[in-house]
C-alpha cells in the first residue's frame, strides 16, 4: 500500500534525521526576498543557515530571476514605509496642535496652557523622525550597494540551475501548466488569476515568461535538477501558504498536514527521489536549531512567523478584492443582460462588456468601490478614455457603472463624483449603484442601480 501511495504518508522521524545530513535544499523566491524584510539581526540569523547548507544549498534558475526581478520593488517597499511612519507622527502632533488651537484654551481658559505640552510632544516627535532618518540612511536602498545580495551571490555561485535554452522549453510548460490548472493539479493552480495590474507576460534573455506558472516552472526545474544529478533527497523552503503546495485538511479549522500528496508522488515517479519534504522559513529555523545546533533565537523566529503572516494577509486581501471584483462584474453582466439582444465579455479588457440593440453598439466599464478615497483621479483616467472609445470606435453609447459594497457611502461618492466631473460631448454616463454583498462569503450576488449622471457639456 505504502509504496504505490507513497504521497499520502508522513516521513518518519529516521527519514528527517537523512534529509537533514543528506539532502539537497532549495530555496524559494519568497525566502530571498523575504531577507530585506527581516530586521537586521534576523536577517543574518537565516543567512547564516543557509551558509551552513552552502555545500547542499541550491536554487532553480526561475527563482534566481524573479528574485533579480523583485529586488528593488521589496526595497523600495521598506523604504516607504520609512515615509509612512513619519507621516503617522507628523500627522498626530500636527492634528493635536489644531485641535488645542479650535479650543482657544489661551483666551478661554485660565489655567491650562498647552504650548509647554506641544514643545514636549515636538521634542518627541523630532528625535523619533531624527532616528528614523538616521535608520534609513543606514538600509539598503536602490541605489546602493546590497549586502545581502552580496551574501547570495557568494552563497549560490555555481548552485544554481541552467537558463532555458529555448523558447520551446517554456512553451512546453505553458501548456502543460493550462491543463494542469483547469484540472487543480499542483503547483500554481492558485495563481492562475494573478494580480491583473501587472503585465502576466515579461522577457528576459530573449525567452518570455507568464507570470502565472511561475510555480510550475520552479517545480519543473526542481525535478529536473532531482532527475539529472540522481538526487534522492530533497528539501523545498517556501513562504508560499497557498493550498497548492500544502495538503490542508478542515477539521476545527484548517489544518496543515504537510506537502501535498500529489508533488510527493509526482517528484518520486519522475526524478526517482525518495524522500522530499517542504519546510516554510519559520520551520526551517526551528529545526535548524534541532539539527544543526544553529541557535536561531526564538525572537528571530517570532519575527519571521509575523512576517509570514503579515504577508500571507496582505495576499489574501488582494485575492479577495480580484474575487470581489469578478463577482461585481457578472451581477453587472446579469443586470444588464435583459436589456441587450446581445451582450458580449470583452476579453481586451477595456470595457468589460458590450452590448447590441438595433444595431447600435454600447460599452461598459465595471468598478468596484470599496473605498471612496481618491474615486475622482481613478474615474477621470476612466472617463477620458471612455470619450475617446466612442469617438474612435462608433460606439452610439458608453457607460461607467460603479459598484459601492457600502451603502452609507453612495450618497458622498455621488457627491464628489458632481462635484469635479470634467465637461464633454457625447453619450456618455456613469450609472451608481449599491451591490447586494455576502461580506462573510466575500462577493457580490447582485447589483441595484442607485442613480444616472449623464455627462454634458464641451471638452
Amino acid at each position: 500500500m505504502k509504496s504505490l501511495f507513497k504521497g499520502f504518508y508522513r516521513l518518519e522521524n529516521d527519514d528527517f534525521v537523512a534529509l537533514w545530513d543528506n539532502a539537497v535544499f532549495i530555496f524559494d523566491t519568497n525566502v530571498l526576498l523575504n531577507l530585506y524584510r527581516y530586521q537586521s539581526s534576523t536577517r543574518d540569523a537565516l543567512l547564516q543557515v543557509m551558509e551552513k547548507l552552502a555545500d547542499r544549498a541550491w536554487l532553480p534558475y526561475h527563482v534566481g530571476l524573479e528574485y533579480q526581478r523583485n529586488r528593488l520593488t521589496v526595497i523600495a517597499e521598506q523604504h516607504k514605509r520609512f515615509s509612512e511612519v513619519k507621516n503617522i507622527v507628523e500627522g498626530a502632533v500636527a492634528g493635536m496642535r489644531n485641535e488645542f488651537d479650535a479650543l482657544q484654551l489661551k483666551k478661554r481658559h485660565s489655567h491650562i496652557d498647552p504650548d509647554n505640552l506641544l514643545s514636549k510632544f515636538d521634542e518627541i516627535r523630532k528625535s523619533f523622525v531624527d532616528e528614523l532618518n538616521l535608520l534609513e540612511s543606514n538600509s539598503i536602498s536602490v541605489n546602493s550597494d546590497d549586502e545581502i545580495r552580496n551574501r547570495i551571490d557568494a552563497l549560490f555561485d555555481g548552485r544554481i540551475g541552467s537558463p532555458p535554452e529555448k523558447q520551446s522549453e517554456m512553451d512546453e510548460i505553458f501548456k502543460d501548466g493550462e491543463l494542469r490548472y483547469k484540472n487543480n493539479i499542483p503547483p500554481g493552480f492558485k495563481d492562475s488569476a494573478k494580480d491583473d495590474k501587472k503585465p502576466d507576460e515579461f522577457t528576459y534573455a530573449g525567452i518570455t515568461y507568464k507570470r502565472k506558472y511561475g510555480d510550475l516552472i520552479i517545480w519543473k526545474q526542481i525535478i529536473n535538477h532531482a532527475k539529472e544529478n540522481q538526487i534522492k533527497d530533497v528539501v523545498f523552503v517556501t513562504d508560499d501558504s497557498k493550498s497548492d503546495w500544502w495538503w490542508k485538511v478542515d477539521s476545527n479549522g484548517k489544518k496543515t498536514i504537510g506537502v501535498r500528496p500529489e508533488l510527493t508522488d509526482e517528484i518520486s515517479r519522475e526524478a526517482g527521489v525518495q524522500k522530499f519534504h517542504v519546510y516554510n522559513t519559520e520551520s526551517f529555523l526551528s529545526f535548524a536549531n534541532e539539527k544543526l545546533n544553529a541557535q536561531v533565537t526564538e525572537e528571530a523566529i517570532e519575527e519571521v512567523r509575523e512576517v509570514s503572516v503579515n504577508r500571507r494577509a496582505m495576499a489574501m486581501r488582494n485575492v479577495r478584492m480580484h474575487e470581489l471584483g469578478i463577482s461585481a462584474e457578472i451581477a453587472v453582466y446579469e443586470w444588464l443582460s435583459s436589456s441587450f439582444q446581445s451582450l458580449e465579455h470583452n476579453s481586451i479588457g477595456f470595457p468589460d462588456f458590450v452590448g447590441y440593440q438595433n444595431e447600435l453598439k454600447f460599452g461598459f466599464e465595471v468598478k468596484l468601490l470599496k473605498r471612496n478615497k481618491n474615486i475622482i483621479n481613478r474615474l477621470n483616467e476612466d472617463i477620458y478614455r471612455a470619450y475617446h472609445m466612442l469617438k474612435e470606435q462608433n460606439f452610439h453609447e458608453f457607460a461607467i457603472v460603479l459598484v459601492v459594497l457600502e451603502e452609507d457611502a453612495l450618497h458622498e461618492v455621488l457627491h464628489r463624483i458632481r462635484r469635479r466631473l470634467p465637461e464633454m460631448d457625447g453619450n456618455l454616463r456613469i450609472v451608481v449603484g449599491k451591490a447586494e454583498y455576502d461580506e462573510e462569503e466575500g462577493y457580490v450576488y447582485g447589483f441595484t442601480p442607485y442613480d444616472d449622471i449623464h455627462i454634458s457639456g464641451h471638452m
